[in-house]
């Protein structure tokens, strides 16, 4: 004999609202979202483009202002 499925529902369980462009800053900075913006004081086009691609990365505490 199976059990049926039964789903709990809870106040206390539900996702926050987050609004998009903070959740995409949220996932891009777990790296489970791809980047999308350059730091300004990067001026190398290439090095911007591999950063883009995720072939390098830069530690948020030297991101500076974006």
């Amino acid at each position: 004999m199976t059990r049926p499925v039964v789903d709990v529902l809870s106040p206390l369980l539900s996702a926050p609202e987050i609004p998009p462009a903070a959740g995409h800053q949220l996932l891009a900075g777990l790296d489970l979202a791809p980047r999308t913006v350059v730091p300004a004081w990067i001026t190398d086009p290439d090095l911007g483009a591999s950063i883009l691609a995720g072939l390098m990365d830069i530690p948020d505490s030297v991101r500076g202002d974006q």
